[in-house]
């Protein structure tokens, strides 16, 4: 049989594999479902058929070199070597730092909502914004670690709320640029470790006085 390779399928196999997996069982779900586990005829090796699915998804995704958000949307989302994770289209962001909870939409910040314990939605529209205009480099250290990390590192930091959201206790119109600022997990922790949080400058003083 022959078979042309689509998004559609890649999308459903990562989703069948728990919005999450590696390339390579991504490409053994579509061979497998898709293909009945044959190698289709207008492939001569299994290999350019892998490489085909793996180019596929690489056009889908914002971390992907070229990659033109005008021109198509973002469906994959890399969060680490050869791993990739459904992006659920425009609302996708860049793969978190672990605490962080997807608000719905908008730039509202702070509604409380259960999980198993009362928490502060983080929004993911905010957070985009607040690392295109400040990038991915720690504002305390200069940490970034995709310099550190390399592929593996690649679109990954912090974004902490310069006045916390549990001291707010109610929803806000959030300034992405003034209200939220990237700082590594190191930096992160550091400014949370007193209460009230350091303010950043306290922390850089800090680092710089040290």
């Amino acid at each position: 049989m022959k078979y042309t390779v689509n998004i559609q399928h890649i999308e459903h196999a990562l989703i069948a594999l728990g919005g999450e997996a590696r390339a390579k069982a991504i490409q053994d779900y579509v061979l497998r479902i898709y293909c009945g586990g044959s190698l289709p005829e207008n492939y001569q090796h299994e290999r350019s058929f892998r490489q085909t699915i793996q180019r596929k998804m690489e056009d889908y995704c914002p971390q992907a070199e070229g990659f033109d958000a005008t021109k198509r949307e973002a469906k994959f989302v890399r969060t680490g070597h050869g791993i990739y994770k459904h992006a659920a289209g425009a609302n996708q962001k860049d793969f978190p730092a672990i605490e962080e909870v997807d608000a719905t939409d908008g730039l509202t910040e702070g509604t409380t909502k259960v999980i198993s314990v009362n928490a502060y939605e983080r929004n993911a529209v905010a957070r985009k914004r607040c690392i295109q205009y400040h990038g991915y480099s720690c504002k305390c250290c200069g940490f970034n670690f995709e310099q550190t990390y390399g592929e593996l590192g690649k679109a990954f930091i912090h974004v902490h709320h310069v006045k916390p959201l549990a001291e707010i206790k109610e929803s806000y119109v959030v300034d992405p640029v003034k209200d939220l600022i990237p700082l590594c997990a190191n930096c992160h922790a550091m400014v949370h470790r007193v209460t009230p949080a350091l303010a950043v400058a306290e922390l850089i003083a800090e680092i710089k006085g040290k």
